[in-house]
């Protein structure tokens, strides 16, 4: 019987990258959530067409109400992976406290939120998979916001890990490296913005940060993800398995 696996930020990025992956490794059915319909409609016919089947849902990671509702009609769940996240600059100098706000309430709230709405439907073997960043292992000027939601969301992996362990729920965290996606476009953009750079030469510093000197794809980290999910990790509880080319070494 094909595995369910509730995703959210599904319509694109690294929630889009594992959705496909397991549509094609496992033909898995997948409740997919997102804000942008289109895009998620589109991940769902990606999915169809790669051997899986798939449910949308919009919804807001911050809405509790909107989650809690989908929870109600949805049958049993196999896995969940949070990786619906925003990220942006918030210099502690600047105008950046109702930035700084969504970013956490929704890259580490709302974590929070998907797990406490669909643990209900999670039994015995579920498995659970919260996408932090690298970010979540170090500091970076300018990113406040982000780096305390993402060190925050492996602290929440680890408790929640002690916290369900009990119920045969395996919970681990992933801490991607730079992925090319349209939130990593974005980053570069602001990071040439605001040093006075020009965009190729801040992906060549930042690939040159790298030990392996390149960006990644999200399917490379889906790869990651899909072997926290697999009923065949039973020793992996409470990690974060770092997803960076050798960035982290710990």
């Amino acid at each position: 019987m094909a595995r369910s696996i509730l995703i959210t930020g599904g319509s694109r990025g690294i929630g889009r990258a594992c959705a496909l992956h397991l549509a094609r490794t496992e033909a898995a059915h997948l409740v997919l959530l997102g804000r942008d319909a289109q895009a998620l409609a589109a991940t769902a016919e990606a999915v169809r067409q790669a051997g899986g089947t798939a449910d949308t849902h919009g919804a807001d990671v911050t809405d509790r109400t909107r989650l809690a509702g989908i929870a109600k009609v949805l049958g049993p769940l196999d896995g969940l992976v949070a990786a619906a996240g925003i990220s942006g600059m918030t210099p502690v100098d600047g105008d950046s406290d109702a930035f700084f706000d969504e970013i956490l309430a929704t890259d580490l709230t709302g974590p929070w939120n998907t797990v406490r709405a669909f643990l209900p439907r999670l039994g015995s073997g579920g498995r659970i998979v919260l996408v932090s960043s690298v970010l979540g292992r170090f500091g970076v000027p300018g990113y406040g916001a982000y780096c305390a939601a993402k060190h925050g969301l492996i602290g929440l992996a680890k408790a929640l890990a002690l916290e369900l362990i009990g119920q045969g729920i395996v919970v681990n965290a992933v801490a991607p490296g730079w992925v090319d996606t349209d939130m990593a476009q974005t980053g570069i953009r602001q990071i040439a913005a605001a040093t006075g750079r020009t965009e190729p030469q801040v992906r060549a510093q930042a690939e040159g940060d790298v030990p392996v000197k390149r960006f990644f794809q999200p399917e490379e980290i889906a790869h990651g993800i899909a072997w926290l999910l697999d009923p065949a990790n039973t020793m992996q509880v409470g990690q974060c398995l770092n997803l960076d080319g050798g960035v982290v070494q710990a």
